[in-house]
């Protein structure tokens, strides 16, 4: 799970500085969505080591990342 988080980290550092170097932001949903991915994979693993309270912002984090970004898409 790690493994796939730091790779998502990688991703999105990259399609950022790609935005921000190129100036455009047709990029910006999709990056955030890939944001909203990995803070829910990060939920995952700290519900795994058992951080309750952290896991839970995480999740909503995650849930409002993903719910205005995919409506911005479909707009």
């Amino acid at each position: 799970m790690n493994i796939i988080i730091a790779i998502l980290g990688v991703i999105v550092a990259s399609v950022s500085s790609y935005s921000l170097l190129t100036g455009e932001n047709v990029t910006l949903p999709y990056m955030q969505i890939l944001l909203g991915v990995m803070l829910l994979l990060l939920g995952f693993s700290q519900l795994k080591a058992n951080r309750i309270g952290l896991a839970i912002f995480l999740f909503f984090a995650a849930a409002f990342s993903l719910f205005i970004n995919i409506n911005i898409l479909f707009r």
